[in-house]
């Protein structure tokens, strides 16, 4: 009886495990985010200046919505891991005076740590600056998302814990190097400053 216990047993689990590594969470699904973005390093034009400071600042909107997941397997060294979810991002930054336009978009892991606690833990994002100014960044970024007395989403803060601007220009001749912070908030559709199509 044990022996046939076990052999549907297993099978059984093997499914539930199966079932429980596909699920994604919603949590974050179609929701946009009230960003501000700055940028802060050393700029010169190579073999002509010595770096000099830079300062670059700019709000931008940012929207995630679920990809599909992916199935790949993980390669290198395996660490301990939160469970993730594949979310598409798209970045939308000005790109002439009151005109926004979708600038940058991507698909990263989000990782999962509590009901209210996400991270995105190696975020590449390129920011388009309205001046003309252009930073590829690294970041991780923290997730913190407040529930109502339901349960349900009401609203989450956006925050990098680290990033960097390894490569970019402020001019389209310089080489700028740096430090990147992010900090924002979830926003309403009808509180954004474009229409979407």
């Amino acid at each position: 009886m044990l022996k046939s216990l076990r052999r549907f047993a297993l099978p059984a689990l093997l499914l539930v495990l199966a079932g429980s590594a596909a699920a994604q969470d919603t949590t974050l699904n179609d929701t946009w985010f009230k960003l501000k973005i700055k940028v802060k390093g050393r700029a010169a034009v190579p073999d002509t200046e010595d770096p000099h400071k830079v300062a670059l600042s700019e709000t931008a909107y940012l929207h995630l919505s679920l990809a599909p997941p992916d199935g790949a397997p993980a390669d290198g060294v395996v660490f301990p891991a939160y469970p993730t979810t594949s979310y598409d991002f798209e970045l939308w930054t000005e790109t002439a005076p009151d005109v926004w336009s979708p600038t940058y978009n991507s698909t990263e892991d989000l990782e999962t740590a509590s009901a209210t606690d996400f991270f995105f833990s190696d975020f590449f994002m390129t920011v388009n600056f309205l001046d003309g100014a252009v930073a590829d960044n690294y970041m991780t970024i923290a997730i913190t998302v407040k529930l109502d007395k339901e349960g349900a989403f009401k609203s989450a803060s956006f925050k990098s814990l680290g990033g960097e601007t390894y490569q970019g220009t402020t001019d389209g001749t310089d080489a700028l190097r740096g430090g990147i912070t992010v900090t924002g908030k979830t926003v309403p559709v009808e509180k954004l400053p474009f229409t979407l199509g």
